[in-house]
Parts: structure tokens; C-alpha cells; sequence
């Protein structure tokens, strides 16, 4: 099926774009935050599909100047063919050559961020030359550059920055400088290279500085200044803040040495890299050069380089020599050369290699994660379950005390589990509860032996497993959960009343967690996820803040005429300075490292960390603003359970906000998903900031891997010129997102739990856990075999409550 994207001129995303319009011409208080229009009552009905009804008072056609914002709009949701438009339109029709400047401005930022650089420049030229009144002059110089930059034009790149210093001094003078370094650098014109960077030096900026240091030692070294470049390394090493720089450090200095002709003392460096930072890259170049000069290298030490450097034949080369020649060592070299078989897919030789290393180094450090290293090969690689539990066992067998036992034993449990090996995984829970008794893990193993029992029919022994699991708990979470699945096997064997006193009981004890909610729910017979039956997605933002900025003045004590409306004192802030320069050229992860270094250094401070607050919101740094909203309610002595009824919605509705909305709506529509099941999605997913990049790879607002978004992608046969590069863009993000958990949903038979579970750890676990579970989602739950998901689902579970709480008429 071909997917067609509602552009800004049909449907919904229209009638959005036209309000927006308005509001940008009425000039809103909140030109960064996408709402709904006044007037806006969207009620779904007991599906999850919301319907929309509106009245509104709209233009049909923007004026230029409106049409600029929506552009501006579209833009920041990465909507670049709509924003394009709208761009071009306005500076077709507006007779301002002021707004024919934003809009030529507009379309520069959308071609960079397209990657068309030559029509990048193209724009700016035209802006430059026609329309030097601009006030957006100088960022299209500093644009300018940036797109020389990317074409390998680094004179002409590093002539534009020099353009930017002029029209705009005290912006981004240090980042500006560094960056015609790197221009000058790259055109080998090392000696403008060099004050570029001692300018950028020597100009206010975020870091330490350590890494100009190194440019200009560098640019040094280029230009033969040897002993200048030599004595800034030494002083970059004396104050470097990890390993890594002074690995660095160490092989760059080697190569000014070799420079110098004074060959011992470059290969000293090099061994001192090799030697004792084997984890950096740096020390692997500096193998290589110590290889190159023929010089000897410790054959242990050569074997941990190319290890961490992923060069695993050649470390397992290395570990074999340094094993002949040395049949009595301390282990190091079985255990790496065990990791460097396993690490290239030898998996029997990996496991045969551990073995060796556990039965003959026990005083090893690594001696106890060893045994762990080795079950996980065999389970997870090998598939030999029982092997790889039993691996576990005699690791406790061997050393019951360890810190490590209690987790063994459980992932043993775990692993007989996976196997449907019932009996032993009781029995291995219940030495955890019988062994370790004062141990968190020991209320945890007997709770999954009363899952183990309730999925097994066995209801009475899993009654008995529930209670005594309350008996052995000690947080509030695990006597919520205890209680609730005390109630369902009540309730399973007929006992209703008992269920309910068991429900009543577990949403007592931990207000807001997920097992307190769901035990609510299931007082109400309301299935997870239910959807309110009307809702309120137009909170009045600016009334809101009105009220916000009083509660702040008695809370904080602040005489009446104080005036909350902006920035106030932090106004002159470098950090706001140069982070709002680099947020408005779309430079947004470096303008949220300037805005989050001063909250940071503000974090005690209640006003202004809410006028920072404020300011974050309005243009669009959402997550920055969540966290200080969040501080702000700290600092007033507010906790989460307290906050609803003791601050201003304002700080809930800025805590769990309806952003990026008009994607979210329409998106929501057409997979037939609720809108506030989406946002709560997306803050669980990103905190709504949409180059937010994972851990794991997983990119923008909805968090999607590449090799999903190739998969999405040629479901719905858009967007036209993919690459992965778009899963930053709102608009995709939002598309592909809504889409997947769609698709899941239709694929797990509308199971939401299993639909999350899907979306975080894929398709053939949550079939798989489904089937365990059947359609209990209470049970589904405590099926999935990956923390991270179980976390996962329940986090979602707690946000969805909030959100239905803020927005639902009638909750």
C-alpha cells in the first residue's frame, strides 16, 4: 500500500497550519509550542480513535508573514517539503523585503538540512547580496560555512565564519573560531589554523579546553614548532580528565618525537599508550607504529590492544605466544583470548577457553564474571539451557557468599523458565528465598514462582507464593505488586471479595507506580489503556502561566510587581547568548548543551530555573524544560503524588505536554490509536527531543532503529530519498512510529501490552510471550523475559495514567 503524508494543505495537518498561521500573526506568547487551536474539544470514542470537532475563526489564506511562521513550523517538525513551500509562497507574495529576507533564510536552512549544499549557498547568496538589512545576515554567513564545509571548500568556509565574527561579535565567538581552525587546518594553512584556535581559546565557552589544546598542539607539530607542540602535551596531560585523552596525548607526542629524529623517546610514548591505556584506539595506533619500527612489544600487551581494538584473530595470535612463553601466568590472557573466540563467533572454543580460565585462576578478578560470560554463551549462543543453569549453580555451589550468587541464582531461575523447565526454576527461586532471605531478589523469586504457578493453573500455590512474597518485601513496590497479584488469584478462585481487599490494598502503597494504577483499574474493571471518554487537548497555556507566575511569587516569596514574563537576569547569560544563536540556526544538540550547562548552575535557584523554563519551552527545548519544571517543584518541596494538588496545572501540562501535536493527531488517526497513548509513547521514548539518539542506535522522537525505519519505509513508500538520517526528523519519526505500533497491534490482535512489547524488543518475543500469557495483561507482563521491556511497559503504563488524569473530562 502506498502511504500518502497529509501535507499541510489537506486534512487535518491544514486546518493545524492555517490556526497556526493565526496564532503566529496574533503573536503568541508560545512561538516554539505546537497546542491546539482555542476551541478545540476532542472526544474519542470507547475506541481508541479519537473524533475531532472545530469551529474555528480562520483565514484561508495566511499572509506572508503568518506563512513564514508556518514555514518555520514545519521546519522545526522536519516537514522540509511543506516548509519549502511555504517559504517560497511567502517570499513570492509579500512586497516586505523583510519578510522576503526570513523566508530566502527559511529555505537556506531547508536545503542544508536536505544535505543540497550548492542550493544552500545559492539561497544565502541571494539573501546576502539582496538583502543585506536581514537580521538573519549574520547566521547565514555562519550557514554559509558550514555548507563549504561539507563540499571540501575550506578556505571559502573559513572566509565565511570570518564574515560571522564580524557582524556578529560575542555570539558564538569561541565555537566560530574553533570551526575556522578546522577549515584553516583542513586547507593545510596551519599558520591561520593556529590563532583561529588560541582565539577560540581565549574566548568565553563551554569545556575544559582540553580539546582545543590538542588542535593547537597539533597545528603546531604541522607548522615544526616540535618543542612548543611537546610542552603543550605535557601540559594537556597533567590535567586530562580520562584515559582516553591521555592515550591520545601519549601518540601524538610519539609522532613529534619521530618527527624530532629521537626515536627512543617516541617509542616510549607509544609503549606508554600501549601499556597503559589498552582501551583506547589511540593505543592500537600506537602498536601499529611500534610494529612499524620493529620495536618489541609485550606479547600480553599487543594481545589486549588488538583485543579492545576489535582485531580478534590477531589478539588470539598474540594471547597463544604469550601463553607458550609463559605457561605460568595470572590468567589475563586465557580470559581475553576466551572473549576474542566468543567476540568472533567461536563459541565452543570461547566456552572451552573460560572453563580453563575458572578452574585455574580463581583469584583472578575477573574470575566471577567468567562463570557468567560462560552461561550466557551457552544459553544464549548455544541454546544448551540446562548446561549453561547448571554453570550458574556451581558457581554458588562454589562460592555461596559471593556478591554474585544471589544474581546467578536468579538468572539460573530465569534460564530454566525460558526452557519451560518448571520444577527446577521453582526450585532455584525458592533456594534464593531459603538462602538469601534478607535480599531484595528474595521477595522477587518467590513472587515468580507464584507467576510460574498462576500460568500453570495451580492458582492455590500460587496464593501461597503471593503471600509469602509480601512477608519477605521491603519497598512499597513489591507489596503493591504482591497485593495485586494476591487479588487475581483471589479472584481466580471465585474469592471476589477478597480481591477487591487485595486491590485495595495494593493501590495504597505505592500512589502513582504502576502496580498501584492497574490495581485501580481493576477495582474499576477498566482495562489497561482505556481510553477517557471525552478530552480536554486545548489547556490554556498563556492563562496557565499567568496563574504559575503567582503560585511562584508566595512560594518563593517575591513581592507582588516581580515580573516573571522572561528571562530577567539571565538574559545576558553567555550560555542563553550562544544557545539561542545556535538554536536558531538549528544547531539544537549544541544549543541544548549551552541551555543545560546553566540550569545545571541555576538548579537551586526556583526563578530562574522557571524562566528558563518558560524560555525552553517557548522554543521548543522540551526535555531541557520537563527536567527544570521538575526541579522547580523539587525545590518547592513537591513531590510527584503531591504536585496535582498543590501547584498550578501549569507544571503538569508543561511535565506530560501535548507536543508536536499536529503530528501526533493525524498520525494517531490514521493508525486508529489513542492520541494520548502516542505521548505518552514518545516521552517514554525521548522526553519529546527529537535528535535524542540511543544507546542502542535508536534515533529521534519515537526512538526507531535504522534497520526498522528501512523496513517502515518501504512499507509506506515514503518519504521519497530516504536515509537514515530522517528518523531525526519529527515528521518521520512521528509517521514511522505511530505506524509500527499500529501494525504490532494488528499483528498481537489489539494487545497493547504486547503491542509495547513489540515496539521495544520486537515482534517474535511479544508473540512468544503472548502465547505464554494468553490474554491476561497482568500475566503478559510478568512473561516477558527482558527487564528493560517489563520497565518499559510499566513506565508507559504510569505515564498514560497521568496523561488521562490531565486531559480526560471525566477522570
Amino acid at each position: 500500500m502506498k502511504y500518502t503524508r497529509p501535507s499541510i494543505r489537506s486534512g487535518l495537518r491544514f486546518i493545524l497550519g492555517l490556526w497556526l498561521a493565526a496564532a503566529i500573526t496574533a503573536c503568541s506568547i508560545f512561538p516554539g509550542l505546537p497546542t491546539i487551536p482555542p476551541g478545540w474539544t476532542v472526544t474519542p470514542s470507547i475506541s481508541p480513535t479519537p473524533e475531532a470537532t472545530f469551529t474555528p475563526t480562520i483565514t484561508p489564506t495566511p499572509l506572508p508573514t503568518a506563512r513564514v511562521g508556518v514555514g518555520d513550523h514545519a521546519f522545526f517538525n522536519g516537514d522540509y517539503e511543506s516548509a519549502l513551500i511555504s517559504y517560497q509562497t511567502a517570499f513570492q507574495d509579500s512586497p516586505d523585503v523583510l519578510v522576503q529576507a526570513a523566508a530566502k533564510w527559511g529555505e537556506a536552512r531547508v536545503h542544508f538540512s536536505e544535505e543540497r549544499y550548492e542550493d544552500t549557498l545559492a539561497s544565502i547568496q541571494t539573501l546576502i547580496t539582496e538583502y543585506p538589512q536581514s537580521t538573519h545576515l549574520g547566521q547565514a554567513h555562519f550557514l554559509q560555512g558550514l555548507a563549504y564545509y561539507r563540499l571540501n571548500n575550506y578556505q571559502a568556509a573559513a572566509d565565511a565564519w570570518q564574515t560571522y565574527l564580524i557582524l556578529r561579535p560575542g555570539y558564538l565567538d569561541s565555537y566560530v573560531q574553533e570551526l575556522r581552525g578546522d577549515a584553516l587546518f583542513e586547507a593545510q594553512n596551519y599558520n591561520d589554523a593556529l590563532p583561529a584556535y588560541t582565539a577560540a581559546l581565549q574566548a568565553a565557552g563551554l569545556g575544559d579546553g582540553i580539546v582545543l589544546d590538542l588542535k593547537v598542539a597539533s597545528t603546531q607539530t604541522e607548522l615544526g614548532n616540535y618543542d612548543t607542540a611537546l610542552a603543550r602535551y605535557d601540559g594537556i596531560t597533567a590535567r586530562a580528565p580520562n584515559d582516553y585523552i591521555k592515550a591520545q596525548v601519549a601518540y601524538e607526542s610519539g609522532l613529534v618525537y619521530q618527527a624530532l629524529g629521537r626515536s627512543e623517546e617516541a617509542l616510549g610514548k607509544f609503549r606508554l599508550a600501549v601499556e597503559d591505556y589498552p582501551l583506547s584506539y589511540y593505543a592500537y595506533l600506537s602498536l601499529l607504529a611500534l610494529l612499524e619500527a620493529g620495536a618489541e612489544v609485550d606479547e600480553l600487551d599487543r594481545g589486549l590492544v588488538d583485543y579492545f581494538a576489535g582485531e580478534y584473530d590477531v589478539a588470539i595470535s598474540a594471547f597463544d605466544r604469550y601463553l607458550a612463553a609463559n605457561p605460568v601466568n595470572d590468567g589475563t590472557a586465557h580470559y581475553y583470548r576466551a572473549l576474542a573466540l566468543r567476540d568472533k563467533g567461536d563459541y565452543n572454543s570461547a566456552t572451552t577457553g573460560l572453563a580453563v580460565f575458572i578452574s585455574g585462576y580463581q583469584t583472578h578478578p575477573r574470575w566471577g564474571d567468567a562463570w557468567g560470560e560462560k552461561a550466557f554463551i551457552e544459553w544464549y549462543n548455544q541454546g544448551s539451557y540446562t548446561i549453561a543453569a547448571k554453570t550458574l549453580l556451581d558457581f554458588v555451589t562454589a562460592v555461596p557468599n559471593s556478591e554474585l550468587s544471589v544474581e546467578y541464582l536468579m538468572s539460573a531461575a530465569r534460564i530454566y523458565e525460558r526452557d519451560a523447565q518448571y520444577p527446577q526454576a521453582l526450585e532455584t527461586w525458592a533456594r534464593v528465598a531459603n538462602e538469601y532471605p534478607g535480599t531484595e531478589q528474595a521477595s522477587t523469586a518467590v513472587f515468580l514462582m507464584g507467576i510460574v504457578y498462576y500460568r500453570n493453573g495451580e492458582t492455590v500455590a500460587a496464593l501461597d507464593a503471593f503471600n509469602r512474597s509480601l512477608t519477605l518485601s521491603s519497598l512499597a513496590v513489591d507489596q503493591a505488586r504482591g497485593y495485586l497479584w494476591l487479588g487475581k488469584a483471589q479472584q481466580k478462585l471465585g474469592n471476589n471479595e477478597d480481591a477487591l481487599n487485595a486491590w485495595r490494598k495494593a493501590q495504597t502503597f505505592d500512589p502513582g507506580g504502576y502496580y498501584s494504577e492497574r490495581a485501580r483499574d481493576l477495582l474499576i474493571d477498566r482495562t489497561p489503556f482505556t481510553p477517557p471518554t471525552s478530552t480536554n487537548l486545548a489547556p490554556n497555556l498563556i492563562s496557565e502561566r499567568k496563574d504559575a507566575d503567582s503560585w511562584i511569587r508566595l512560594t518563593f516569596n517575591l513581592s507582588a510587581e516581580t515580573d516573571l514574563s522572561g528571562l530577567g537576569p539571565l538574559a545576558a547569560d553567555p550560555r542563553i547568548i550562544r544557545g539561542t544563536e545556535l538554536w536558531e540556526i538549528g544547531l539544537y544538540e549544541d544549543a541544548r548543551l549551552e541551555f543545560e550547562n546553566l540550569r545545571a548552575e541555576i538548579n537551586n535557584d526556583a526563578v530562574s530555573t522557571y524562566r528558563l523554563t518558560n524560555y525552553m519551552l517557548d522554543i521548543g527545548l522540551y526535555r531541557s524544560a520537563i527536567f527544570a519544571a521538575r526541579q522547580i517543584l523539587t525545590l518547592a518541596g513537591l513531590d510527584d503524588h503531591t504536585e496535582s494538588m498543590m501547584a498550578p496545572p501549569y507544571f503538569s501540562h508543561v511535565r506530560y505536554g501535548l507536543y508536536y501535536s499536529d503530528l501526533v493527531l493525524p498520525d494517531a488517526q490514521t493508525n486508529e490509536l489513542d492520541p494520548l497513548f502516542i505521548f505518552s509513547v514518545i516521552r517514554q521514548e525521548s522526553l519529546f527531543e527529537g535528535f535524542v539518539v540511543s544507546n542502542a542506535g535508536a534515533r529521534g522522537l519515537m526512538q526507531i532503529v535504522p534497520s526498522t525505519g528501512a523496513q517502515i519505509v518501504s512499507e509506506l513508500v515514503w518519504p521519497f530519498n530516504y536515509d537514515e538520517k530522517d528518523l531525526y526528523r519529527p515528521d518521520v519519526s512521528v509517521a514511522f512510529g505511530t505506524h509500527y505500533l499500529g501494525k504490532n497491534r494488528s499483528l498481537l490482535d489489539g494487545d497493547l501490552y504486547a503491542t509495547l512489547a513489540a515496539y521495544n524488543a520486537g515482534p517474535g518475543s511479544a508473540l512468544l510471550w503472548k502465547e505464554l500469557a494468553g490474554n491476561d495483561p497482568d500475566l503478559f507482563l510478568e512473561s516477558v523475559r527482558f527487564e528493560e521491556t517489563r520497565n518499559y511497559i510499566r513506565n508507559i503504563y504510569e505515564i498514560y495514567v497521568i496523561y488521562r488524569r490531565l486531559y480526560g473530562l471525566a477522570e
